[in-house]
């Protein structure tokens, strides 16, 4: 099971929640933060959670292809995500040149329209992953399974 934190948190209140969370991930638990990148404050909750899954901002996805202070930050996430053992997820992929730079910085895991509408539906995640699979060979989540 995985809990997504987007909600940014008084400074004070880190402590007392990593506290309650430490039971649950001893036995499983995985904590996903949402928004990473969107400012300070989401990497500052980033350091003091130790989440297992990184969610990059949408906003550092879009035009990624074309920025090159993007690319050098995506990259600079690559690595602190390999170094503190955390998965990375590439939020709000919307066009080829993103889903390929993304590829490119060694990013494996993402998700956005490009990939995959959102749907409740199963069968339309199933046609989606198919889909994604015939045009691309990324590794990574369609729709909201992300």
């Amino acid at each position: 099971m995985v809990i997504e934190l987007t909600e940014r948190l008084a400074e004070d209140e880190y402590a007392p929640l990593v506290a309650a969370l430490a039971p649950l991930r001893q036995r499983g638990l995985r904590v996903a933060v949402d928004g990473a990148g969107a400012g300070f404050g989401s990497m500052s909750q980033v350091k003091q959670l130790s989440p297992d899954i990184i969610k990059l901002d949408r906003n550092m996805i879009a035009g990624i292809d074309r920025g090159a202070g993007q690319q050098t930050l995506g990259a600079a996430m690559v690595e602190f995500s390999r170094q503190i053992g955390a998965d990375l997820v590439a939020e709000g992929i919307e066009t080829q040149a993103e889903l390929s730079s993304v590829m490119e910085l060694g990013m494996v895991t993402g998700q956005g329209y490009l990939l995959g509408r959102p749907s409740v539906q199963p069968l339309d995640w199933a046609a989606w992953h198919t889909a994604a699979g015939e045009k691309t060979s990324v590794s990574g989540s369609a729709g909201p399974a992300a």
